[in-house]
């Protein structure tokens, strides 16, 4: 009895005497990583790709960590931030496509840096749903640093699909647009189809990728 009752007293002193601790608001997370640099982010990806060479470059593949190893891992969870609420940066040079012949992200030379992707929600968003009926995922996708996208000059779609590599490098936007298979927030999304659209510099929308 004399434990709980100290405990009890003990935090109620330091709900008094200890200010809570504010965590950044999504506006100035947004603001942190809106002054990031092309140049500094590309310099962390090639460190993180540099000191994780296990597993033939898989221990690179940030989208593929659990929730412990991202939380052991702070260069991980830099790179995570650096797209926005809902979503998963596709870094060409760390990521792997699974299943069948596992293999990384082909000609991620030709890609740009970054592709952020919108991943699963409980309730349908502006930028990704579910529709149960047809098993369908909609989901989007915009290029991080468009200014320094190689096909920035590009109309539409081609902004993506002319620096894409490969076609089969699709497989990983598609699949982190329902990474975990939705289970993180009790979907269940293993055989949906999947389309995928690109939001342009002017927030328009454009279809992108279309994935049976």
């Amino acid at each position: 009895m004399r434990t709980i009752a100290f405990g009890s007293v003990f935090t109620a002193l330091a709900i008094m005497t200890f200010p809570a601790v504010a965590r950044p608001s999504a506006a100035e997370a947004e603001r942190k990583r809106s002054a990031l640099s092309f140049e500094e982010v590309k310099a962390w990806i090639e460190a993180y790709k540099s000191a994780h060479p296990g597993r033939g470059g898989k221990d690179a593949d940030i989208n593929a960590k659990t929730p412990a190893q991202i939380a052991a891992d702070p260069a991980a969870q830099q790179l995570l931030s650096l797209c926005g609420k809902d979503q998963r940066p596709v870094i060409p040079l760390l990521a792997w496509e699974y299943g069948g012949s596992d293999h990384p992200w082909k000609k991620p030379q030709a890609s740009a840096l970054i592709y952020c992707v919108h991943t699963p929600v409980k309730d349908a968003s502006p930028t990704w749903r579910f529709d149960a009926a047809d098993d369908h995922v909609t989901a989007d996708v915009y290029v991080k640093f468009p200014d320094q996208n190689p096909c920035k000059d590009q109309s539409g779609a081609k902004q993506v699909t002319a620096c894409i590599g490969d076609l089969t490098n699709f497989e990983i936007l598609v699949d982190t647009a329902s990474i975990n298979d939705g289970k993180d927030v009790g979907l269940s999304l293993a055989s949906a189809s999947t389309t995928l659209r690109l939001i342009l510099s002017d927030a328009t929308k454009v279809h992108l990728w279309d994935d049976k």
